[in-house]
């Protein structure tokens, strides 16, 4: 730990310092993004091409401001992804001259894997989730409908699903950090399994579209992931 103690207004300092730059690497992400705008929309409206036959794969919009907007979304979120390395090495240089050593080592580390499991969300939901909830939801009932599915609500729920998959990825970093700081032990964890898996099969049936395809699809590998950040307590950290 550093020796050097700051006071509490050279603190508050020093977090504005590391928020007005993290704003600025995300606004530079943003707009470096926004060239590629035209891109990545194209790339977040895969999942769902297959089935715009009317349009012949292309999402309409509906009023003059839509498109407009809809890049500017799309510019934001993908400029968050892309500046998450600086705006993620801000935190760590925050939070790190309160840290030991030892303590500085794993924090790094869970940073880290912080953005790795994030991205592995998004991911996740993408290639895997996505797929089998739309051809579920826009094949339902057979008949002879036509979808003609606009930009804003589909962004809207993309870009939803999108951050809260990558958000509940999350779990074995808190779990791991939880398990680190002694604040729970493996054994509670282990006893709270029956709990566990009625909460995540819930957060599951809450946050997923209304199909039992996403809901397993978000209950596997939330249940895969508890287990593993069990495993790997046991194994690296010998908590009980």
């Amino acid at each position: 730990m550093d020796t050097k103690e700051l006071s509490l207004t050279e603190h508050l300092t020093e977090l504005r310092g590391r928020i007005i730059k993290s704003l600025l690497f995300l606004i530079l992400g943003s707009v470096v993004c926004y060239f590629f705008s035209k891109d990545i929309l194209s790339v977040i409206g895969q999942p769902i091409k297959p089935y715009l036959t009317a349009t012949k794969g292309h999402l309409i919009f509906i009023s003059p401001f839509e498109k407009f907007f809809s890049h500017l979304w799309v510019s934001l979120f993908a400029g968050f992804i892309l500046s998450s390395p600086f705006w993620m090495y801000q935190i760590w240089k925050f939070i790190s001259p309160g840290l030991y050593k030892e303590e500085k080592k794993w924090s790094l580390l869970f940073v880290s894997s912080s953005a790795l499991l994030f991205l592995s969300g998004i991911l996740f939901v993408y290639f895997v989730v996505y797929p089998f909830s739309f051809r579920f939801l826009l094949n339902f009932g057979g008949g002879s409908e036509v979808a003609y599915i606009s930009l804003k609500p589909y962004l809207s729920f993309f870009l939803r699903t999108a951050v809260v998959f990558g958000l509940v990825f999350e779990m074995p970093v808190i779990l791991f950090s939880l398990l680190k700081l002694n604040l729970i032990t493996v054994k509670q964890l282990t006893k709270a399994r029956p709990y566990v898996i009625v909460f995540i099969a819930v957060l599951s049936a809450m946050i997923t579209p209304p199909d039992v395809f996403s809901m397993l699809f978000m209950m596997l590998p939330l249940y895969l992931l508890f287990e593993l950040s069990i495993w790997i307590s046991r194994t690296f950290l010998k908590l009980k």
